[in-house]
């Protein structure tokens, strides 16, 4: 399985390092400085249990790459339109595409583009990300990536074919009855942290010991949870219970990637995260005040911090 990877931070360089580990063809598009340290010194993954160098191809310019049989956006939200368009030198007859993003809209993106066959959902729990040019690190136990198909089964041949692949590989690839309702579990979680540690500018302890922040996240949660209803996703009954069990029981100073973009004066994914709530709250009739909110009072920064 030849594999081209479109992102190369914790997503992307984590599985890339792991598929060349096990001599797996992999091309990594990336660009800036981490594209040169990467030429020049190949890709350093920094886990607990130690660091791995791996020397892959790589380019900022698929157009001479080849066709690829795996094509993995690993970006953020707001930067998929432009992946999934800069994939298409990679793409054949047979070639399947996966995403990994925080939202739930991914593989709709890609079915869009390249027809309902070819596109995969995926769902990545990984704590991992660029510390320097050339080195992606790995923090913690978390590094699960759940695959499917774009209907989130995971029967078909392909399907199975991949996660084989990724298995052999050293990556935790666990079996899903239906991955997009393990997609959308995430996303309550993900759009309560995010919204809130990004709009409210604090850590996870913060909203746990302010109560006024704590039933903003279990509202927060009930809306994303009922915008999935809506649009057919089998969430089991105690889906949010669940979710808000396991918020409290996050280290402290947890925060979304959403709160460090923002401080850092980055571009937010928020159109994707909250922002998709409220839009896909109100194409199926459920009212998403707190998302709507969130979005709003986050919307001044979504493309990076003015003047910066």
């Amino acid at each position: 399985m030849r594999t081209a990877i479109i992102g190369a931070g914790g997503i992307g360089g984590y599985l890339g390092a792991n598929l060349l580990g096990a001599d797996r063809p992999v091309t990594l598009i990336a660009r800036g400085a981490h594209l040169r340290a990467i030429r020049e010194q190949g890709l350093r993954l920094s886990e607990p249990e130690g660091d791995t160098l791996v020397r892959p191809e790589v380019t900022d310019d698929p157009s001479g790459a080849g066709q690829a049989d795996l094509v993995i956006l690993a970006v953020k939200g707001q930067d998929l339109p432009r992946a999934i368009e800069l994939a298409r030198p990679l793409v054949g007859g047979g070639t399947r595409l996966l995403p990994f993003q925080n939202g739930v809209e991914a593989s709709d993106l890609v079915a869009e583009a390249y027809g309902r066959d070819a596109a995969l959902t995926g769902v990545a729990r990984i704590l991992a990300n660029i510390t320097a040019p050339g080195v992606v690190t790995r923090y913690g136990d978390i590094r699960s990536f759940t695959i499917g198909d774009a209907q989130g089964r995971q029967d078909d041949p392909l399907v199975a074919g991949l996660r084989a692949t990724l298995k052999a590989a050293g990556v935790l690839v666990p079996d899903c009855a239906d991955v997009r309702v393990d997609q959308w579990t995430k996303f309550l979680m993900f759009n309560a942290i995010s919204s809130l540690t990004a709009a409210a500018r604090c850590r996870l302890d913060e909203i746990q010991q302010t109560p006024e922040l704590w039933d903003m996240a279990a509202r927060l949660v009930a809306e994303t949870a009922a915008v999935a209803r809506a649009r057919g996703v089998a969430l089991p009954a105690e889906a949010e219970e669940k979710v808000i069990a396991a918020m409290a029981a996050m280290p402290p100073e947890a925060r979304a990637s959403t709160a460090h973009d923002l401080e850092q004066g980055k571009p937010l994914e928020i159109d994707w995260i909250c922002g998709a709530v409220a839009r896909l709250g109100e194409a199926a009739g459920v009212q998403t005040p707190l998302s709507r909110v969130c979005h709003a009072i986050l919307s001044p920064w979504k493309h990076g911090r003015p003047g910066g």
